[in-house]
């Protein structure tokens, strides 16, 4: 079976234990995988991030975005930056002789914490989401995966040099991934109307509906601590203006 190894640069290792197993995910190729501390390392001495990964069968243009790809927008979701892709062009025996030939001797220093990596736990983190993504039905992991893509292109938004631009898009693209993983969608208008255009001024067939206010403000409060679900949810009624809860 083939073996694919990667390493993100940009993107360091720091966690108690130098690898944690990554659980297959649905509709991947993916058979077994490690995330582990790379011997490509920093003058710090600790590994950057990478992955193994044991395949059921070679990437190709089919499976390479539901078998690597989302794995990357895992990584995203847990050090809130797009990781760059190095792949390793080797031929391996199996998955532990990939990781025993590239794993590093340093992967933990707790005093030190680099760029935006705000806690030691972030590996672990993408191991865990690759395992929690196995319990969720069919239908919640595709909203789940949808939303998680439009939070990564908002990161990816958050590096363009234009600040008005940049805002603007990334907050639009933040505040849409929340709402596609937000509940029971209503219509602005019972029964529902639809659009005019504002150049002809003629109908279109285009029915306004709401940007599930009410249910975004619901997640915030059910995913965010106490004492800061106010702070998110002016950000919020601010960024949806005209529509004020």
């Amino acid at each position: 079976m083939p073996i694919y190894v990667a390493n993100f640069p940009g993107h360091i290792y720091n966690c108690e234990k130098p690898f944690y197993t990554l659980s297959p995910l649905p509709e991947s190729v993916i058979l077994s995988g490690i995330i582990f501390s790379s011997k490509a390392s920093i003058p710090s001495g600790n590994g950057m991030l990478a992955i193994a990964l044991n395949l059921n069968s070679e990437l190709n243009d089919s499976n390479y975005y539901k078998s690597v790809e989302r794995i990357k927008n895992l990584i995203c979701l847990s050090y809130t930056s797009i990781p760059q892709e190095l792949p390793i062009q080797e031929t391996y025996t199996s998955l532990e002789d990939a990781v025993e030939k590239n794993i590093s001797n340093y992967c933990y220093n707790p005093e030190v914490r680099f760029g935006f990596q705000l806690s030691w736990d972030l590996p672990m983190r993408v191991a865990a989401y690759c395992q929690k993504i196995n319990r969720l039905s069919n239908k919640n992991r595709k909203k789940f995966w949808a939303a998680l893509q439009t939070f990564c292109y908002a990161r990816q938004i958050a590096y363009l040099p234009n600040p008005q631009y940049k805002y603007t898009l990334y907050m639009t693209l933040h505040l849409a991934s929340i709402n596609q993983l937000a509940n029971n969608p209503k219509n602005l208008h019972e029964p529902s109307k639809n659009l005019f255009c504002p150049v002809c001024e003629k109908e279109v067939n285009l029915t306004h509906q709401t940007s599930h206010v009410e249910e975004i403000v619901k997640l915030i409060e059910n995913l965010i601590p106490l004492e800061y679900q106010q702070t998110y949810i002016k950000i919020y009624q601010k960024a949806v203006s005209p529509y004020p809860l």
